[in-house]
């Protein structure tokens, strides 16, 4: 446990987390999370002259999926300060404390996806978190040109789960509770996006504030696609993605084998990671992560 003090917040404190949050990140899911996912036992706060001025939650994320087994696991997410009490080790206690609690609750693993590459460096040094999920991102100015335009059909996230634990089958992965998945559709459908079924494949779609499209998980039944531009049929994915939403700047993540990656999410795991881990010659895949 941290030597600063963290805690449960309290019924008459929700508006004081949506307001951290609202400094932090914007409005954009603050609603929709408050309202389905929020669960007070499962978020803490830290104080400052009896006020949280800092938060955290767990998600229940559903199962780490190995080659033969699975580990259940929670996401630690929306780890927040208001400016002026950064700096002080609070975020941290919390982290730290939030990986404990999920021990306490029975997850046997955490997880964590940093916004940027400091904060890897900076949880590695003052966590047991370690960098274990990475993502093939790439980043396109203009779309490429298909022949072969497939029509994205929306679907729900019931549906989603059902493609997606088909194609990632044999990759170490976060299978997702459900009710991850609904919350992300709710995002997407704030950002003017959704969960999409591509002739045989699937993605997350979101349409950022920017104008940028992130295609926030792009998985296919070759999921061996190292660069984008090279593959005939992801090109044609990627081109009728285009064709439904125009923008000058695509961002695709997808799983790959090696090579063209970064860092993506960190574990929380206290015993030895399983040997099978390594079995699969995949990064381990994260997926959704709200971002």
């Amino acid at each position: 446990m941290s030597v600063i003090k963290t805690r449960h917040p309290n019924d008459n404190e929700i508006q004081t987390l949506q307001r951290i949050w609202s400094t932090a990140f914007g409005t954009v899911g603050m609603d929709s999370f408050y309202k389905y996912i929020f669960n007070k036992e499962m978020c803490l706060v830290a104080d400052v002259k009896n006020k949280p001025v800092a938060m955290g939650h767990l998600i229940p994320n559903g199962d780490i999926v190995l080659c033969d087994s699975s580990i259940k696991c929670a996401m630690i997410y929306s780890v927040a300060t208001l400016p002026g009490n950064r700096g002080k080790g609070l975020g941290t206690a919390i982290v730290n404390d939030l990986i404990t609690l999920s021990r306490e609750l029975g997850y046997s693993s955490a997880v964590l996806c940093p916004s940027d590459d400091e904060l890897f460096t900076y949880y590695s040094q003052r966590s047991e978190l370690i960098d274990w999920f990475f993502v093939n991102e790439q980043v396109f100015n203009m779309a490429p040109d298909s022949s072969n335009i497939i029509t994205p059909i929306k679907i729900t996230a019931c549906e989603y789960t059902s493609i997606r634990e088909g194609l990632l089958k044999g990759v170490v992965h976060i299978k997702h509770d459900l009710s991850v998945l609904e919350y992300q559709e709710k995002l997407c459908m704030e950002l003017g996006g959704g969960l999409f079924r591509i002739g045989d494949s699937c993605a997350v779609i979101e349409r950022q504030q920017d104008k940028s499209i992130w295609v926030k998980e792009l998985l296919t039944p070759d999921l061996k696609v190292l660069d984008v531009t090279t593959d005939v049929n992801t090109v044609d994915i990627i081109a009728s993605i285009a064709e439904l939403f125009p923008s000058k700047e695509y961002t695709i993540r997808l799983p790959s084998q090696s090579g063209m990656w970064r860092r993506f999410g960190m574990l929380a795991f206290p015993d030895s990671l399983p040997d099978s881990l390594t079995k699969t010659g995949f990064a381990p895949w994260y997926g959704i992560a709200f971002d």
